[in-house]
């Protein structure tokens, strides 16, 4: 399973990532596009909630879910309300101003009829005129930084090692993971395996899965920027609105 060797080391592998980033787009986002004076909002794939520290100071009312079960008790520690669900399967009553899925979690649904079922739910979830942003990474970024890639990092009770490679041929970004885990009160450490599959479709493909009749696109952005994304671009965010 995903998720579950590496949910314990997790927010320390994610030290290098600014959040911060994420937090102050949809700042200015729900600015623009939303009129709810305290939004809702639910993160799909939102991990060991470590975006939502940062939503938190945004004046919303978060909500956050993941697929890993050991991910999400993980988040539970930080005392955000977490509940473990499959995107495809969104198992929620309650309407969201916004839904997030962000850090190309999308980029683990291997088929386009996986997108398409995901904007089925997520329209479901949204209040009217809510919002769904989310982003995925590239082919660019694939073949620039995780073509053949190695890591590794050391901490006191364990480490890993990661092997990121691309399959230009399949469009299959691949992150292969060795976790040793130290055993409590001991120098012996469990060897633990994780393979991370990810999908990289064409920009066109996936926007040709949004539903028309039930979502206007608001905007298909390089990175963290409101410019329109390119062939260059390694990350790109997907805002859209929901009209039917």
């Amino acid at each position: 399973m995903e998720y579950q060797a590496l949910a314990p080391l997790y927010d320390r592998m994610m030290n290098h990532v600014e959040y911060d980033e994420w937090a102050f787009l949809i700042k200015k986002i729900l600015k623009k596009y939303c009129s709810a004076a305290k939004p809702s909002v639910l993160e799909l794939g939102g991990g060991t909630a470590l975006l939502a520290q940062y939503l938190e100071k945004l004046n919303v009312s978060y909500f956050g879910s993941d697929l890993s079960f050991s991910m999400c008790q993980q988040a539970h520690k930080k005392s955000f309300p977490f509940f473990c669900c499959d995107c495809r399967h969104i198992a929620v009553k309650k309407k969201f101003d916004l839904i997030i899925f962000l850090y190309d979690g999308i980029n683990y649904l291997q088929n386009l009829q996986d997108y398409s079922q995901l904007f089925n739910e997520v329209h479901y979830c949204l209040q009217d005129n809510g919002l769904f942003l989310f982003d995925i990474t590239t082919e660019a970024n694939s073949l620039k930084h995780f073509y053949d890639f190695f890591d590794f990092e050391d901490f006191d009770d364990s480490y890993y090692v990661r092997h990121s490679y691309y399959d230009p041929e399949c469009c299959i970004q691949f992150n292969d993971f060795t976790i040793f885990q130290r055993f409590k009160n001991s120098d012996l450490f469990q060897k633990f395996k994780e393979l991370h599959i990810q999908k990289v479709f064409p920009v066109r493909s996936i926007e040709e899965q949004i539903p028309t009749s039930k979502f206007k696109i608001i905007g298909i952005w390089d990175d963290f920027s409101f410019r329109k994304c390119s062939a260059k671009s390694e990350r790109i965010h997907f805002l859209i609105k929901k009209t039917g």
